[in-house]
């Protein structure tokens, strides 16, 4: 089956909230503020945690920072895509 390219980006912005969600979902589960958060995982401040979890500017998390949040939040990678 071949997709538009509005269908591709439509079905990865999905993918790119959904992540988003579940991010700002677990941090809070863990008790961890944006900035604890950032510094955990090697950023400096916790705007870049802010700005991907609300999707601000079509912000968003790569796979290196969801490994190491992963870990910092002692969750399986998966559970941010379900």
């Amino acid at each position: 089956m071949k997709y538009t390219d509005e269908e591709l980006s439509k079905f990865s912005d999905e993918v790119l909230d959904t992540v988003s969600k579940n991010v700002l979902k677990y941090r809070r589960e863990k008790g961890l503020s944006q900035i604890q958060l950032a510094l955990e995982v090697g950023l400096t401040g916790g705007a870049y945690i802010g700005k991907a979890e609300i999707r601000t500017q079509n912000h968003h998390f790569n796979i290196r920072h969801l490994s190491k949040i992963s870990k910092v939040l002692d969750i399986d990678i998966c559970n941010f895509f379900k």
